[in-house]
C-alpha cells in the first residue's frame, strides 16, 4: 500500500511538473512481417500487462490459434504503471507489451523517458484513424451517468448542475477520484470548459453562477463533493446499487463505466444511463496499446499485438456494450449504439491540459469531499 501511494505521488508531482514530450515512433513500415511471425514462433512467448480482465480470453484465443503462450497480467491502472516503471529502472526484462490506461501518467512516466514505445501493427495501419495512431487506440470505454428505471421512467435531471441541488443531496455514487486517475482527467476537462459548464447552469436555472472557485469547472467539482456525495471504490458496486429493484429513494451513479449495464439482466437491475443529459453525458477514455522498449519477447509481442487489433482479437470486448474498437472495422454490439453516437454525446479530455490541471482537481476533491 505504501509504495502504491508513493508512486501515486510521484504520477502527481510528474503530470504536473512536465508537460512536454514526444511519442516514439517505430520503424514497423521497413519489417519484413514473415521474418516476424516465424522468430515469434521460436520465442513461442509473450506477457502482457492489461487494465482489462479480457485480455485473458483474447490470450486463450490468440494461445489456440498461434501455439504461443500468453501470461497475461490483469492489473489497475496504478499498478500497471508502477510495476512497469519500477521494473524499467531496474533494468528488468518482463512485460513485452501492455494494453494501458491515463494517458497523461502513460506518456509521462512511460513514454517520456523510453520504457514503452508505440508500435502499429499490420492490422492497425489502415483499419484504425491516423489521428489514433500515436499513441495507438486499441479501444474507447464510456462512463455514463445512470438513474434507477424502475423508479423513475424518465430522467429525472436534466443538467448535470442538477445533481448538486438539496433534491439530489446524499444520493450521488462517485469512484474516488483519488484512486482513479481518468476521473482527475475528466475532471481537468471540465476547467477547460468551464464557459460552457456556466452557460449551461444559466440556461438550467436561468441566473449567473456565482463562483466561489477560480472557474464553473471546480465549482462544479466542489458542489457536486459538498452535497454528501457518496464515494466508491468500484464501478460495479455503483451499477449494483443504483439499479437495485424495490428502492424508494435509489441513488444515482456518475462517472461508471456503461459496460457495467450488460449484467442489468443477470443481476436484474433497472439501470439506464441519462443519454441526453446536458452539457454531456458522461465521458470516454482510451485504452492504449504499447510495447515494452525492451521486450523479452520482441517478435511474439507484435504478433500478439496485431492479432488484439483485429476484430477477431477485440471479440472479447466487442461482445459487450460500452466497449469500441479504435480499428473501424470492428462492429459495435447489435445491443449498443455506434460509436458516432456515443462520441457526440460524451466529453473526452485533452491531455496536455490535463497534466497541467489534474492537481488542481485532485486538490479540490479531497478538500471539498472531506467536509
Amino acid at each position: 500500500m505504501k509504495r502504491t501511494v508513493r508512486l501515486s505521488v510521484l504520477i502527481l508531482m510528474t503530470v504536473i511538473l512536465v508537460t512536454s514530450f514526444s511519442l516514439v515512433g517505430s520503424a514497423e513500415l521497413t519489417e519484413n512481417w514473415n521474418d516476424i511471425v516465424k522468430e515469434a514462433d521460436k520465442e513461442g512467448k509473450v506477457v502482457v500487462y492489461s487494465t482489462t480482465s479480457r485480455i485473458t480470453s483474447a490470450a486463450e484465443d490468440f494461445e489456440k490459434k498461434t501455439g504461443i503462450k500468453v501470461e497475461a497480467h490483469r492489473l489497475s491502472e496504478t499498478e500497471l504503471i508502477e510495476r512497469v516503471f519500477r521494473e524499467a529502472q531496474a533494468g528488468v526484462k518482463s512485460v513485452d507489451l501492455v494494453l494501458i490506461e491515463d494517458f497523461p501518467s502513460m506518456k509521462e512516466l512511460l513514454v517520456s523517458p523510453g520504457y514503452l514505445d508505440n508500435y502499429i501493427p499490420p492490422s492497425a495501419r489502415t483499419a484504425v484513424p491516423e489521428n489514433l495512431q500515436n499513441p495507438l487506440v486499441f479501444a474507447h470505454v464510456s462512463r455514463v451517468i445512470g438513474y434507477n428505471s424502475e423508479k423513475y421512467k424518465t430522467v429525472p435531471f436534466e443538467s448535470i448542475w442538477d445533481l448538486t441541488t438539496p433534491q439530489w443531496k446524499g444520493k450521488v455514487m462517485i469512484r474516488d477520484l483519488a484512486l482513479t486517475g481518468e476521473h482527475q482527467n475528466a475532471f481537468a476537462e471540465l476547467i477547460r470548459r468551464s464557459d460552457e459548464l456556466a452557460a449551461d447552469y444559466r440556461e438550467r436555472f436561468g441566473k449567473e453562477l456565482q463562483l466561489r472557485e477560480d472557474n464553473a469547472g471546480l465549482e462544479f467539482l466542489r458542489r457536486l463533493a459538498e452535497n454528501d456525495i457518496i464515494i466508491m471504490t468500484s464501478d460495479t458496486r455503483i451499477a449494483e446499487a443504483v439499479g437495485k429493484k424495490g428502492q424508494e429513494d435509489p441513488p444515482v451513479g456518475f462517472f461508471y463505466v456503461y459496460s457495467k449495464h450488460r449484467d442489468a439482466e443477470a443481476k436484474d437491475l433497472a439501470i439506464e444511463a441519462a443519454v441526453d443529459l446536458k452539457p454531456f453525458a458522461g465521458y470516454y477514455y482510451n485504452i492504449y496499446l504499447q510495447l515494452s522498449s525492451n521486450p523479452p519477447h520482441p517478435n511474439a509481442a507484435k504478433v500478439f499485438a496485431d492479432y488484439l487489433m483485429t476484430p477477431e482479437g477485440f471479440t472479447p470486448w466487442s461482445s459487450d456494450i460500452g466497449i469500441y474498437a479504435g480499428n473501424r472495422e470492428v462492429e459495435h454490439h447489435p445491443q449498443d449504439k455506434p460509436w458516432e453516437w456515443w462520441e457526440s454525446r460524451l466529453w473526452t479530455y485533452d491531455s496536455d491540459f490535463a497534466v497541467r490541471n489534474r492537481g488542481i482537481v485532485l486538490d479540490t476533491w479531497i478538500r471539498s469531499a472531506s467536509k
